[in-house]
């Protein structure tokens, strides 16, 4: 009789959840209150595998967004989604593509795998607060090979580089070639490394808080001689260089 039950239970249970899942996703999309600073246009599919053309999220546009969504991790209390927008190849296009993880009922934490993210230099720098205006140019890549997240940093390996990095001279765009960073955990924090050979000669490590409010940074920096004058000029103000001709950087 118990096992009569439970499997008429179970399949009420896969009932609904596969009833919901197959819904169209405009229709449940239509009636969620999304978080402030996100909306999504022009959506098409299910839960299970859907498109939304356009999603923007606090004032960057998403183009081309596609999820598919597993149903038997939500038999485990699991949502597993595979995500996938934009086009790399596409230099001004933010592009990612990879597996996300939550609890379906809780999202306090989420985590990753083999997940790959491109952003535009100059639309990133658009949103960021500096205390100088700064033209630059190129690609954000940060490829990670695991990530558990929240509230804190709970496991943490990939890299970060910036492609093709330029910034506005006055005698026009300088190019500052490719930076690549190691990501890991440091505490709860998020440590993020920089090592030489790159053409500003910068060795450099930050702790980053979870909130993004507070960043620790040390380490040096020797411009290149192949860079023009108003990049050896500007560096001396951030210090003097020692007799290596290196100059620190403590933030």
């Amino acid at each position: 009789m118990k096992s009569k039950v439970f499997w008429i239970l179970g399949a009420i249970v896969a009932f609904f959840i596969f009833a919901i899942a197959y819904m169209p996703a405009s229709q449940v999309l239509g009636r969620v209150d999304l978080p402030k600073g996100i909306s999504v246009d022009k959506v098409s599919g299910t839960l299970f595998e859907g498109k939304a053309q356009t999603v923007v999220v606090n004032g960057l546009p998403v183009n081309n967004v596609k999820w598919q969504l597993s149903p038997l991790a939500l038999f485990v209390g699991q949502i597993r989604v595979d995500v996938k927008a934009g086009n790399i190849r596409d230099k001004n296009d933010i592009a990612f593509e990879g597996p996300i993880k939550t609890g379906l009922f809780s999202q306090s934490s989420i985590s990753t795998q083999d997940f790959t993210l491109y952003l535009p230099v100059d639309r990133v720098i658009a949103q960021v607060r500096l205390p100088l205006p700064v033209n630059a140019g190129g690609r954000f890549k940060v490829k990670l090979d695991e990530l558990t997240f929240g509230p804190t940093c709970q496991a943490l390996s990939g890299t970060g580089d910036w492609l093709n990095a330029t910034v506005a001279g006055t005698q026009g765009p300088i190019d500052f070639g490719t930076y690549s960073a190691k990501l890991r955990c440091e505490g709860d924090d998020i440590g993020i490394t920089v090592s030489e050979p790159n053409l500003l000669g910068l060795s450099m490590d930050a702790v980053v808080a979870p909130s993004f409010k507070k960043v620790n940074v040390s380490g040096k920096f020797k411009p290149d001689e192949s860079l023009p004058d108003e990049v050896h000029q500007a560096s001396r103000l951030f210090g003097t260089p020692d007799a290596s001709g290196y100059i620190a950087i403590k933030l």
